[in-house]
């Protein structure tokens, strides 16, 4: 009698757990920035660049936002999501979210949700797929017979 885990597990067990590292990643990306939502401090803030990134697809554009805390520090940083073609355009208005111990971590307010929700969702789907994958061999497994 064969070990039942070998190869026969190996490919939706990998499926699983990437499905569940993916939902993780969302869920952590989103959770922290809806924590910083909550918790942090909102300013207005305006888009003074954007900082071209290459990679071997092209090229894609991260806004570069300047803004002023409350008590009246000028701060600017780069987004760190990236699009081409660019999101947002030179001297366009957003909202931007600071902790307010640490001002130069701000984000702009509601960036890259639609990135969190596509890890979210493939992640889910890729490990419901893996899970009932496992489970039909598991399954498939137990009603055949050692003898076969």
């Amino acid at each position: 009698m064969k070990p039942f885990f070998s190869k026969q597990l190996l490919g939706q067990s990998t499926l699983l757990l990437f499905g569940m590292l993916f939902f993780a990643i969302g869920s952590g990306m989103t959770m922290r920035q809806r924590t910083l939502e909550k918790q942090g401090v909102e300013a207005p803030g305006m888009v003074v660049g954007l900082q071209e990134n290459y990679d071997s697809d092209g090229s894609t554009y991260a806004p570069v936002v300047q803004f002023r805390t409350n008590s009246g520090q000028s701060v600017e940083f780069v987004s760190s999501y990236s699009s081409s073609p660019p999101a947002y355009n030179l001297g366009e208005s957003v909202t931007v979210v600071y902790p307010p111990d640490n001002p130069n971590n701000a984000i702009i307010k509601g960036d890259g949700q639609f990135l969190h929700i596509i890890f979210m969702l493939l992640g889910g789907i890729v490990a419901v797929v893996g899970f009932y994958l496992i489970f039909s061999a598991l399954r498939a497994a137990a009603i055949v017979s050692p003898e076969e």
